[in-house]
């Protein structure tokens, strides 16, 4: 009984002890909210006392007029500053945009752009620089001038643990073409003239029409149309070059102001047709792909003839509005004023036979003298190319001078080293 007793005093203080901890928590949250409810009377306290005195100083201010007039500088002042902060904000973006320029200023649309093939193309075409060699440059020079390239990570296999388990790491992959890309960007030989790429990948042309080469083929026709009176010598040579015979077509005239010759590669392609028919028919196909890449770059306004045909099909509504030809106003002693609509498609016309002779031209050209080598289908060959017709009879031309120097036909071979 005396044991009974004395669990229930245990417990009993036990119980004590714990409302004592209870009440002494209760007592600091209340002394905790005393002191809330005392600092937010203080800061309301504050805030009014603030309240009073700008509203004073505001009266003073009023009054005086001085500290408006100190407003009125703060705000140009601040208006200045934002106006120089815009400016400084598209200047940081132009120089970010050159030291990181963007992923589509190298690769868009599933293909490279033509900033960067161009870039290339003149590397290899200005300063000599090989197909295996243009990647280098871009990192060269980005080191140089501190430029970020474009990248991105890759994940790809990676050496074989121990447990014979396949393995994989991140690899950094950067927008650059490799040498197959600027070899195919550099290729002579083509596709089509000027084919649009499309922004799809499904959706483009295998393989890629090569800048280069398409260049190059307006380039020729400009070349052949410069002088209309000059005499062009035909020079041809066939070499083994990576497993393929190589037929390298070329023509040179004489600069009639400069007394300097001048030479202009044709088409550098491999051959499958060796023969004199084969190697003439080839002749034959790249002066027929220069004069549409020429006639292409006219239809879209790059020639000079074209965007005189173009503004004059702009200038018909002027020059209808006026009754008479060029838009000029019409005289009282004229009788029957002509009709511009009529003038102005008689120009056209003539501008667009003008431009289809010079296609003509260059799809027909023929040659007053050759120089190739010795054997006898390359000499009859040269023949056809110079008017003749092969036969070696009364209807057919003498050949010309022999032995072509092997070299032009081993340009692919030597960019290749």
């Amino acid at each position: 009984r005396v044991g009974g007793l004395l669990d229930k005093v245990k417990t009993l203080q036990a119980t004590v002890t714990k409302l004592g901890e209870r009440k002494k928590v209760t007592q600091r949250k209340v002394c905790e909210a005393n002191l809330d409810r005392r600092r937010a009377e203080q800061a309301g306290e504050k805030a009014r006392r603030y309240e009073e005195a700008f509203k004073k100083s505001a009266v003073r201010a009023e009054s005086s007029g001085s500290a408006w007039d100190y407003v009125d500088s703060l705000e140009r002042e601040l208006a200045e500053t934002k106006a120089l902060l815009k400016i400084q904000t598209v200047l940081r973006r132009k120089f970010q945009a050159i030291a990181e320029p963007d992923l589509d200023y190298f690769f868009h649309g599933g293909a490279y752009s033509l900033e960067h093939d161009m870039a290339g193309v003149e590397a290899m075409t200005s300063c000599h620089v090989s197909a295996g060699q243009v990647p280098k440059l871009f990192f060269i020079f980005a080191r140089f001038f501190r430029i970020k390239m474009p990248s991105h990570s890759r994940k790809v296999p990676g050496r074989r643990a121990d447990d014979g388990t396949r393995t994989s790491v991140l690899q950094r992959r950067y927008r650059v073409g490799g040498v197959t890309h600027w070899k195919e960007t550099l290729a002579v030989r083509s596709h089509g003239p000027f084919r649009e790429v499309s922004e799809r990948p499904s959706e483009r042309a295998s393989p890629p029409p090569q800048i280069a080469g398409e260049a190059h083929k307006v380039q020729l026709g400009d070349w052949l149309l410069r002088d209309a009176d000059a005499d062009y010598c035909y020079i041809a040579d066939g070499a083994n070059s990576q497993q393929q015979e190589i037929m390298a077509h070329l023509a040179s005239r004489r600069n009639k102001q400069t007394g300097n010759l001048e030479s202009m590669a044709i088409s550098i392609d491999a051959i499958s047709d060796k023969t004199s028919a084969g190697a003439h028919s080839k002749l034959r196909e790249a002066l027929g792909a220069a004069a549409e890449a020429f006639q292409e770059a006219a239809e879209l306004g790059l020639l000079d003839d074209a965007v005189e045909i173009v503004s004059n099909e702009a200038a018909d509504g002027d020059a209808a509005g006026s009754g008479v030809a060029g838009g000029a106003a019409a005289s009282d002693d004229d009788a029957a004023p002509p009709d511009a609509a009529a003038f102005h498609a008689q120009r056209r016309a003539a501008l667009s036979a003008k431009l289809a002779a010079k296609i003509r031209a260059i799809r027909e050209l023929r040659f007053s003298a050759s120089q190739n080598d010795r054997a006898a289908p390359a000499r009859k060959q040269a023949r056809l190319a110079c008017g003749g017709d092969g036969s070696g009879g009364a209807g057919d031309v003498e050949d010309g001078a022999t032995c072509a120097h092997h070299a032009v036909a081993n340009i692919g071979e030597l960019g290749r080293k």
